[in-house]
């Protein structure tokens, strides 16, 4: 089915996504030029991502998705706005999904149903807002886009799993599913139990605090921590993903830690290598 038909169905059908929500009134799927994007209470919604790449060999085995919310005001790399103002249970439930259906239908139009993983957010206050069953629902939204969850990433806040049962009650439902889990976050203090709280819950992969790039370019004194801290992660057999290679010599740094996967702005020019 061409992909303008499949965002006038979806357009059609935004029930789906929660019939109780009355954000779904305010909601839409753009496809113009080759272009996915949505609109969502007056803000434009424009979906983009990046490589994530293996180490050895540099090659793109999977993508990070990222979102551009631009109104007549500002341009922010964020949603959390979005979530800000959607304070209903209903609207949140609905809001999370259609930005996840968002990533899905930009990452179709750009890759095809083949397409090597996705990774998309799962918001904390979803998590709260649903009561069971977590991933049943999106399940059936990419059935539509002929895609399975195995082909799709979901992150989590590490930090959310660790202090909270039902947040890891969710992750087990997710990993049941079949959707891959990354939790985002993990601190470097984190001790044997909480690794193996996050494999209870499902988590296969992992992305340390974000100020670890900036530790190591400091220098040599936090390096120990930092390698044991990849050790201690693929010793409990998680893929280590290490986000933030933005500054020239970051590569450098991170080959010596050994993670398995690698992400950040100087790696998006390898885009090309799945694409051509």
């Amino acid at each position: 089915m061409p992909l303008t038909q499949v965002i006038e169905y979806f357009n059609a059908h935004l029930e789906a996504f929660n019939p109780q929500a009355s954000l779904r009134r305010h909601a839409r799927y753009l496809y113009d030029n080759g272009q996915v994007s949505a609109e969502l209470a007056g803000k434009r919604l424009q979906p983009s991502q990046r490589p994530i790449l293996e180490l050895a060999g540099l090659m793109p085995v999977a993508h990070e998705s990222r979102i551009q919310l631009a109104d007549r005001h500002s341009v922010q790399e964020t949603t959390d706005p979005l979530y800000f103002f959607s304070w209903d249970r209903e609207d949140v439930i609905f809001l999370d999904r259609f930005l996840r259906v968002l990533h899905a239908l930009h990452h179709l139009s750009r890759h095809g149903i083949d397409a090597s993983p996705l990774v998309v957010d799962v918001h904390w206050r979803h998590l709260q807002a649903v009561e069971a069953s977590h991933g049943a629902v999106f399940e059936s939204l990419l059935a539509r886009l002929g895609l399975y969850p195995r082909q799709v990433v979901l992150r989590l806040s590490a930090l959310r799993l660790l202090a909270d049962s039902h947040a890891r009650d969710a992750g087990r439902s997710f990993h049941e599913h079949g959707y891959h889990l990354l939790a985002q976050g993990v601190p470097l203090e984190a001790e044997l139990s909480a690794w193996r709280q996050l494999q209870d819950a499902g988590v296969e992969w992992v992305a340390p605090e974000s100020n670890v790039m900036h530790l190591a370019r400091r220098g040599r004194e936090h390096w120990p921590r930092l390698t044991q801290w990849n050790r201690e992660a693929r010793a409990i057999g998680m893929t280590v993903w290490w986000p933030g290679i933005d500054e020239p010599g970051d590569l450098g740094r991170v080959s010596q830690l050994e993670p398995m996967l690698i992400g950040g702005n100087l790696l998006e020019a390898f885009t090309w290598a799945e694409d051509a």
